[in-house]
């Protein structure tokens, strides 16, 4: 079953990795009146990669980028963004940095370090209006066992 639900979850990803799945307008903000999208540079992260050469084919952490930009398409600079994983994810994987602000209208933030496998659920917040998106974490053994 777990399987299954793998597979199922691998296909969605490779379905949104399309134009049809990409980034979507948040907003505006209530205060400021921004727009901001959120991306992850890998939907798919792995648990116990430790063969480096393995590393290579097999994500062990996901970017998560937060772009800010004014009504009228320009970045935002100095914009506080913040980052949260669901409370169940809280002890079982590394967020780093929690907060930041933008640069150049771009926030970043690392999901790394996975403990257990399953569905990651982060919100990104700017301005008090929040996005959402998940990460999948997956078993590399079983990954590979699979193939």
């Amino acid at each position: 079953m777990l399987q299954r639900l793998m597979r199922g979850l691998w296909c969605l990803m490779l379905a949104c990795t399309s134009t049809a799945c990409a980034p979507t307008f948040v907003g505006p903000t209530a205060s400021s009146g921004y727009f901001f999208t959120l991306e992850v540079s890998t939907p798919t992260i792995f648990l116990g990669v430790y063969d480096l050469s393995a590393a290579r084919s097999y994500a062990t952490k996901a970017e998560v980028v937060v772009r800010v930009q004014d009504g009228q398409g320009r970045p935002v600079d100095g914009v506080g963004v913040a980052f949260e994983l669901e409370p169940t994810w809280a002890q079982s994987i590394v967020l780093s940095p929690p907060q930041t602000m933008t640069r150049g209208g771009v926030a970043r933030t690392l999901v790394s370090q996975p403990q257990t496998i399953g569905l990651v659920r982060l919100t990104a917040r700017v301005d008090k209006t929040t996005a959402q998106t998940t990460i999948v974490v997956q078993s590399y053994e079983e990954r590979r066992r699979g193939e």
